[in-house]
């Protein structure tokens, strides 16, 4: 399963081991673009966070939404297990540190991170299946003390469809073997709804978009700064990073990206393939992107 690397370690901090992602199966298309509302909470008692949703939900075109009733940021990734595997497969994958996906796990997207307080809701197609829920804003470094929230859930049914148009898009493109490229458009400070497109068929990816402060090194040094084992360097601000759901190739998802304030930002991916290999942010997977 892919984790986030100590390249991704040296600006973003502690960024938990992350999972594989989705193939879309399960489901049919349709041109009816309603799609199924599904409502979740999360919630911190102590040092344990945990999740308020239902057993069973209907797949197909779905607009999640998470109202996070606690204090930290918390989100929310959709990963579904195939075959013979159950959800403490998943589990026990989810928390190892191999950079390689087993091709029984497949994750749908979801929501980012949720500041403390606040609702925040994505639109996804999702395949019917077994699923595990897990805290998204954990991929961001640890929400709580505790270890991230966890709940099952059953999709079944449902019919999939397009997704909503939204003002600005951030694609995670391929550019050759074992090469990617970002392609932004529309952003501006503030929240931005977005599509999220995931190029590539064998690529795992992820949205990390970290303020600058000042200006911005050339990208050489950042990349070999990434590719680093030391701290944050200072021009970046890693307090407000903002992050996305994992999404597999050939997918795409709505979301929101809060850039909080104008200037520029550092994109990157530190994901790799599904069979491993280099931080995708060491192929291409980074940019400076300004935002007014």
């Amino acid at each position: 399963m892919p984790s986030t690397s100590k390249r991704a370690l040296a600006l973003v901090g502690a960024i938990a081991a992350t999972a594989a992602l989705l193939m879309g199966c399960g489901s049919s298309s349709s041109s009816d673009n309603s799609p199924t509302p599904l409502s979740l909470k999360i919630s911190e008692k102590g040092k344990k966070s945990s999740f308020d949703a239902p057993k069973s939900a209907t797949g197909g075109l779905v607009t999640v939404s998470l109202a996070n009733e606690g204090k930290a940021p918390h989100g929310v990734e959709f990963i579904q297990y195939t075959g013979n595997h159950t959800a403490g497969d998943v589990l026990k994958q989810f928390g190892s540190n191999s950079k390689k996906t087993p091709s029984w796990i497949k994750l749908q997207g979801g929501i980012g991170s949720v500041p403390g307080g606040q609702t925040d809701s994505a639109d996804l197609n999702l395949p019917a299946g077994n699923y595990v829920l897990a805290d998204a804003a954990s991929f961001g470094g640890p929400t709580t003390s505790g270890p991230p929230a966890t709940a099952d859930l059953k999709v079944s049914g449902g019919t999939s469809g397009t997704l909503p148009t939204t003002p600005a898009t951030v694609t995670a493109a391929t550019a050759g073997k074992d090469k990617f490229k970002w392609e932004i458009s529309g952003l501006k400070a503030g929240s931005n709804s977005i599509t999220f497109n995931s190029k590539g068929k064998e690529a795992v990816h992820l949205i990390l978009a970290v303020p600058v402060k000042g200006k911005a090194p050339p990208l050489g040094q950042i990349k070999k700064d990434l590719a680093s084992n030391g701290p944050p360097p200072p021009y970046a601000d890693v307090a407000n990073l903002q992050s996305s759901a994992i999404l597999d190739g050939g997918l795409s998802q709505t979301t929101t990206l809060d850039l909080k304030k104008p200037g520029q930002y550092i994109f990157f991916c530190p994901l790799t393939d599904r069979d491993g290999g280099k931080p995708h942010d060491q192929e291409g997977l980074l940019a400076v992107q300004t935002v007014q």
